[in-house]
């Protein structure tokens, strides 16, 4: 594999982050990163309306391989210097089942949490953000979360 093409929407605010924060990464593996809905992806992959990445990440290799949602971070994962142990902690059974939920949660949520991301220029800005979040509700023994 010589590079990974990362498909990415160019409207979500999270998804323009991410694809910056990916770009200034040191890598394996280059990172290509297209618009899932620029002409440059539909001509390079003709089926991709079929994965539907509107939906959720998809990365292809060049040579053909792709995933999508959870499995599709941990690739990017595996393609930086810094995260690839954990690309492949993520990747086995038992966390990868993780991976992919919280990829569904992220996905399905990505839009409201762009809203609230825009506006955040620095770190700052997002730890202050974070602040305002209610607190989480209290675990009892046994890690079990009480609910309101």
């Amino acid at each position: 594999m010589r590079r990974l093409y990362i498909l990415y929407d160019t409207h979500c605010e999270l998804c323009r982050r991410c694809r910056v924060w990916l770009g200034q990464q040191p890598t394996f593996v280059p990172l290509v990163f297209l618009p899932f809905d620029s002409a440059e992806a539909g001509c390079r992959f003709p089926h991709l309306e079929e994965l539907h990445p509107d939906k959720e990440i998809v990365v292809i290799s060049d040579a053909g391989a792709v995933w999508q949602g959870g499995a599709a971070w941990v690739m990017c994962l595996w393609a930086l210097q810094e995260y690839r142990e954990w690309s492949q902690r993520l990747a086995h059974p038992a966390l990868l089942s993780l991976a992919r939920r919280l990829c569904e949660v992220v996905s399905a949520n990505r839009y409201k949490i762009s809203r609230w991301l825009k506006g955040a220029q620095t770190h700052e800005d997002l730890r202050r953000k974070l602040e305002l979040f209610p607190a989480p509700p209290p675990c009892a023994p046994g890690g079990y979360c009480k609910t309101r």
